[in-house]
């Protein structure tokens, strides 16, 4: 079982995301939570990935008073929930869906309306930059996540150490990092001999599952 709660709730706080319902009425920043069904968990069943539902919360309180059921769901149907690690804006996700209704419209396209809003959400930018930095080893304390974080703080980044956090994963290890040169970065895990890990810009990672 992996449970990142605490360590999420804490990083999302940092983000800016406020504490009560009350509070998040002048608040323009959300994140969402996806519950995922993995191929690679259910290999007899016939889609390889599948969404089977989507949060979006605005306060650390809604956070927390569904997160019983979030892990429910996942214990129930087999599922994964991954966190958006980048904030994001009401204000932009309600612009841009308005602009595929009023582009859907003209063009007399409506095929599955309801999927705007979660498909235009997923693809926001984020009013952050953060990043995943997706390593395949469940040891925290390994000489290949050790290198790795070492090679990421001496790349050239606005930032005087990029990594923000760690979370773990059911294979591996998540770094959360700020931006940072990503050519530079490659260079000097192949000088290492270090297995360059995927470096995902606009991602998730994964708050829980007991699978």
């Amino acid at each position: 079982m992996t449970d990142n709660y605490n360590n999420i709730y804490e990083y999302m706080h940092n983000l800016g995301i406020v504490n009560t319902k009350d509070e998040a009425m002048k608040s323009d920043l959300f994140f969402d939570i996806q519950l995922i069904r993995r191929g690679k968990d259910h290999p007899n069943m016939p889609a390889a990935n599948y969404t089977f539902k989507t949060y979006y919360f605005d306060s650390l309180e809604m956070f927390s008073k569904s997160y019983d059921e979030i892990k429910k769901c996942c214990e129930i149907f087999g599922l994964r929930a991954y966190v958006s690690v980048n904030v994001k804006s009401k204000q932009e996700a309600a612009k841009k869906t308005l602009e595929k209704y009023a582009h859907n419209i003209v063009t007399n396209e409506y095929t599955k309306p309801w999927k705007d809003f979660s498909s235009i959400c997923g693809g926001l930018k984020g009013k952050t930059k953060r990043w995943v930095i997706d390593c395949d080893d469940t040891n925290s304390e390994s000489n290949y996540i050790k290198e790795i974080s070492r090679i990421i703080t001496t790349c050239d980044s606005e930032y005087a150490n990029p990594i923000v956090t760690t979370i773990k994963t059911k294979s591996g290890i998540h770094l959360i990092t700020n931006p940072f040169n990503i050519k530079q970065f490659k260079n000097l895990c192949n000088y290492n001999g270090l297995e360059i890990p995927a470096i995902q810009l606009n991602h998730m990672t994964l708050l829980y599952e007991n699978l």
